[in-house]
């Protein structure tokens, strides 16, 4: 049983646990503490909404936490073709990172997904 089922078992008198009555004398049967139960079930279950950032946020956002801007962000097919043909023309992985502002380990994974590169190299950028 969820917090919110449990404490308006409580706030109706119930014992959660078995079903049945509580006792009259019960600290959970006085009015102020039937109320607050009924305000906790309230609180509990009002939805919150969650706060999306955007673009510039979260490219703010990556750079205050030590990663690159576009960090998390898909790359377009575009991007992708660059990548393949930096990686095809025997330049470092590091070369379309930095282009598009992406890790080294960003451009690996991508690489791998693309089938150029084994797993094994791509560990390498951790």
């Amino acid at each position: 049983m969820r917090l919110p089922a449990m404490l308006k078992a409580l706030a109706n008198g119930i014992n959660p646990e078995t079903g049945e009555p509580i006792a009259a004398g019960s600290t959970a049967n006085k009015p102020e503490a039937i109320r607050m139960l009924f305000t906790l079930v309230e609180a509990l279950s009002v939805e919150t909404e969650k706060h999306r950032l955007t673009s510039e946020e979260r490219q703010r956002y990556n750079l205050t936490e030590g990663r690159s801007a576009k960090s998390h962000f898909p790359g377009t097919d575009e991007q992708k073709g660059v990548v393949a043909r930096h990686f095809g023309q025997n330049e470092s992985i590091e070369a379309p990172g930095s282009e598009f502002e992406r890790s080294a380990r960003a451009v690996a994974i991508q690489l791998e997904k693309m089938g150029l590169i084994a797993a094994a190299r791509r560990l390498a950028y951790v």
